[in-house]
């Protein structure tokens, strides 16, 4: 008989975050020439509970080969160019962790991100779990934008303090934006099974993962502590998919998946207005 999804996994006793820590990897995601990879690399080395460390990449290059020698990291090369999705689900697999977090070479990891996120996994079963961020400048000063205002909104309105979430909470949170920063997921790769994320998107392919995810009755988990720091400029890559209109028409797709054709588009509008 098939097992639900996120049914507790066979154990004599609930690991603690110490022994999951054993089975986890940061893994994280390289792209040409950041300034900011060795800060990130800094964090990940100052946690209070230790794991892997490895950096995944399909632009390998002198920068992030310094990088990752000043730290002693392996670099694994993706030896395909198949888009952000084909570079996310590389990392994703890149080592042989059952618990992987998929690290933003531009944003910056609080020393407990690891502690508190392990600690939502040996209270609870579930398939993945997420912390809140503070958006930082490029100097890692914290800093507010219109977007992060309503973002937070959606997180505090729709969430409250729940820690483990499924159903009509967790769909109502997915339905108002894409307010889960991808950059605080640790994955249960145990329970995930074959999942992918889908090179259809490139702006919301974690908002569309987010949402298959949660269709499929998994349960995500949640440390409601501003863990990790987000970083939003013009070099980003998120910049120039809202200069495109990448974003405003996956944006679209997503909230209609969600909603009825007439409130999806006001919904829509009035989410593009804090771009």
């Amino acid at each position: 008989m098939r097992m639900p999804p996120d049914a507790p996994l066979p154990s004599a006793a609930r690991p603690s975050p110490e022994a999951l820590a054993r089975e986890h990897a940061f893994v994280v995601l390289a792209y040409k020439e950041s300034p900011f990879l060795a800060g990130c690399l800094e964090g990940l080395a100052g946690q209070t509970v230790k794991s892997r460390v490895l950096i995944a990449t399909s632009t390998p290059n002198a920068a992030i080969e310094r990088a990752a020698a000043a730290r002693g990291l392996e670099v694994l090369v993706n030896p395909a160019r198949e888009g952000i999705a084909g570079d996310f689900n590389f990392g994703l697999r890149a080592s042989d962790a059952r618990l992987v977090t998929l690290a933003h070479q531009d944003d910056t990891y609080a020393p407990n991100f690891l502690e508190k996120t392990l600690a939502e996994f040996a209270a609870h079963d579930g398939a993945l779990c997420f912390t809140s961020y503070v958006e930082i400048d490029d100097a890692g000063r914290p800093m507010r934008s219109k977007v992060s205002l309503a973002k937070h909104a959606i997180e505090r309105l729709t969430l409250g303090g729940r820690r483990v979430l499924k159903g009509a909470a967790l769909r109502a949170f997915l339905s108002l934006g894409n307010a889960l920063p991808c950059s605080s997921v640790t994955y249960d790769l145990a329970r995930l099974g074959d999942f992918a994320f889908s090179p259809d998107f490139v702006s919301n392919l974690d908002w569309d993962a987010w949402w298959r995810l949660q269709a499929a009755g998994h349960t995500f988990l949640r440390a409601p502590y501003p863990l990790v720091g987000r970083r939003h400029n013009a070099l980003t890559e998120t910049s120039r998919l809202i200069k495109d209109g990448t974003r405003r028409a996956e944006d679209l797709a997503m909230f209609r998946r969600a909603w009825p054709w007439p409130i999806a588009e006001i919904i829509a509008a009035a989410y593009r207005a804090g771009y």
